[in-house]
């Protein structure tokens, strides 16, 4: 097995205040409550936690009490050179019954939630767990799975890293594959735990049996495209109002970058904007007759955010209030 990276974990990462630890330590044992359960129910199961070294991994604090590294463990080969070694994800078999799979097992769900916090989202720091697999073979047999799943050629033919190992790129990611895609992603696992986009735990499963591959249609690879923008804005928006998304945000995000491509936005900060004010003005905020006004008369070289930028208070007040959104404008809308 090669060697595991290690960095220092908590150095860049801003302390929750009480109320959020208290939070978070009731839904880190409520998960690992969870967690064990499952597994309990299927002792012939693989437990095997998705780790993502580039967001920082296990903390090194950890490693010399309970060495990861000692843990049966493997890593996923993505065969690109522009892809560095030290960024690989990799996969750790835990044996929870024993004191130390459940002590890692805790650490996990402990890293997972606090990296959902919304300062350290807004700050990319990005997710270390991508969640818990349950699989009937070995971490190997996963890792050598998903070495050949991660590379893929999009829609213009580019090699790109499909990144499902994050959590937050598999909430977005998930919704829009078929079912044979999805049994496509999982493979070898049975089920998945991890936290949604809104940061709650879910299992992703497949039913389907029938062949089928992870390959990408070219619209869900331009819905893929608009990802990272999305998770940006959500971002944000998260650590504005200072709680995690609900489910009604998630889409809203979703559905307003895809319109905001459909304006023409090409620029990475006039998207983020455009999502943001869906997130923090009116999900269709663009259907205002001022908003429209104004997307109309932008000149394709012009800034989303300059145009947008005429607006008054008052006008930002009465797109929040809603008051002007009608059966009308739903219509206009669904068009």
């Amino acid at each position: 097995m090669e060697s595991l990276n290690y960095r220092n974990a908590s150095a860049p990462r801003v302390a929750a205040n009480t109320k959020e630890q208290g939070v978070e330590v009731s839904a880190v044992d409520q998960t690992v409550g969870m967690l064990r359960a499952y597994f309990s129910q299927r002792p012939d199961t693989h437990c095997l936690v998705v780790v993502d070294p580039s967001r920082l991994g296990f903390p090194e604090s950890l490693e010399q009490e309970i060495p990861v590294s000692e843990q049966p463990h493997a890593i996923v080969t993505i065969a690109h050179g522009a892809f560095p070694d030290e960024h690989r994800p990799y996969l750790v078999e835990l044996n929870l019954s024993t004191p130390a799979g459940v002590e890692l097992l805790t650490e996990s769900v402990r890293l997972a939630f606090e990296d959902r916090h919304p300062d350290s989202i807004a700050q990319g720091l990005g997710q270390r767990i991508g969640g818990w697999l349950v699989s009937n073979g070995p971490a190997d047999v996963v890792a050598a799975y998903w070495s050949q799943q991660i590379l893929q050629a999009d829609n213009r033919g580019r090699q790109c890293a499909l990144r499902f190992y994050d959590s937050r790129a598999l909430s977005l990611l998930w919704p829009m594959l078929s079912p044979g895609q999805r049994q496509a992603l999982l493979g070898p696992v049975s089920a998945w735990h991890a936290l949604d986009a809104c940061g709650k735990p879910c299992i992703y499963t497949s039913t389907d049996t029938s062949p089928a591959d992870l390959t990408l249609t070219d619209a869900q690879w331009q819905a893929t495209h608009r990802h990272g923008l999305i998770n940006r804005a959500l971002g944000l928006h998260m650590l504005a109002v200072e709680r995690q998304p609900d489910p009604q945000e998630v889409e809203a995000a979703v559905a307003s970058a895809a319109r905001a491509e459909q304006y023409g936005l090409n620029d990475r900060d006039d998207i983020i904007a455009f999502i943001g004010h869906a997130l923090a003005w009116h999900p269709l905020f663009d259907r205002h007759p001022k908003v429209t006004r104004a997307l109309q008369q932008r000149e394709p070289d012009d800034f989303y955010t300059a145009a947008i930028s005429e607006l008054t208070p008052d006008d930002i007040g009465e797109i929040q209030r809603g008051n002007w959104f009608n059966e009308k404008s739903l219509s206009s809308a669904a068009r």
